[in-house]
């Protein structure tokens, strides 16, 4: 049997009575490390309440995923993850992989980013466009592929949503991360990016420090923010709803 458990953007103040007691009748507790940021002292709470002995579930462990499958088949497995249980393509694929083997899957959804920043900035969630990821850039390494995938978005209407990259157990600070957006758009002159754009950055979106700032992109840069897990936003052109929204929702710079 296996339990994939997404325990939502609040750590274990958003962990269901369900989640809970099918963490306390498994066997064996996977607690996933790779693809987000929990709330600080989740894994000690959960361990602490649950009485079981949690393991860390790093990137090798959860792409590789023989170790978890394995167990799976004879033992009850629940695999802890932030957010919502299937957002990551590596949860459906470790889904598929157990049912490929034979294995139950039971699948605890909650709250994730893809719906929470959205929706707290008071744009419409109908308008947004495909989801677009942005990682570290290094000296052999800058994918203008997320360039094209924003462009296409912003020409056709639609708001992107810009999850951050993860290292060492932070996302990319959000300055680094507009500055890799400008210079993208220094190679690809799509004329969409530049220091007057207007953006909305979340950070730590759903917990009790959450932070939300609209403005351009040079008024962000200058608050010079470091909280960490960060979002961003580029929306396409706002309505007269939308604009009144992100007005009073959002600190505005």
């Amino acid at each position: 049997m296996l339990n994939i458990i997404g325990i939502g953007l609040r750590g274990y103040k958003s962990i269901t009575l369900e989640q809970l007691d099918a963490i306390k009748n498994s066997d064996i507790v996977y607690f996933e490390t790779y693809t987000s940021i929990s709330p600080e002292n989740t894994f000690d709470y959960l361990r602490s309440i649950t009485g079981k002995k949690l393991i860390k579930a790093d990137r090798n462990t959860v792409e590789s995923s023989n170790e978890i499958i394995k167990n799976a088949l004879n033992s009850n497995v629940s695999f802890i993850v932030t957010g919502d249980a299937l957002t990551a393509t590596t949860h459906n694929e470790l889904r598929l992989e157990a049912i490929k083997n034979g294995i139950d899957v039971k699948i605890f959804e909650n709250a994730s980013i893809f719906t929470a920043f959205p929706s707290r900035t008071g744009l419409f969630n109908y308008r947004f466009g495909p989801v677009i990821s942005l990682p570290f850039i290094y000296e052999n390494f800058f994918p203008l592929s997320v360039y094209d995938k924003i462009y296409k978005n912003y020409v056709n209407d639609f708001h992107t949503l810009i999850l951050l990259d993860l290292k060492n157990g932070q996302t990319m600070e959000i300055n680094e991360a507009l500055d890799i957006l400008i210079k993208m758009e220094e190679k690809r002159n799509g004329n969409i990016i530049n220091y007057d754009t207007f953006i909305i950055a979340g950070f730590n979106i759903a917990r009790e420090d959450e932070y939300i700032i609209a403005g351009h992109i040079k008024d962000v840069i200058n608050k010079k923010i470091s909280m960490s897990p960060a979002s961003i936003i580029l929306p396409a052109k706002l309505n007269d709803k939308e604009i009144e929204f992100v007005k009073i929702f959002c600190d505005n710079v």
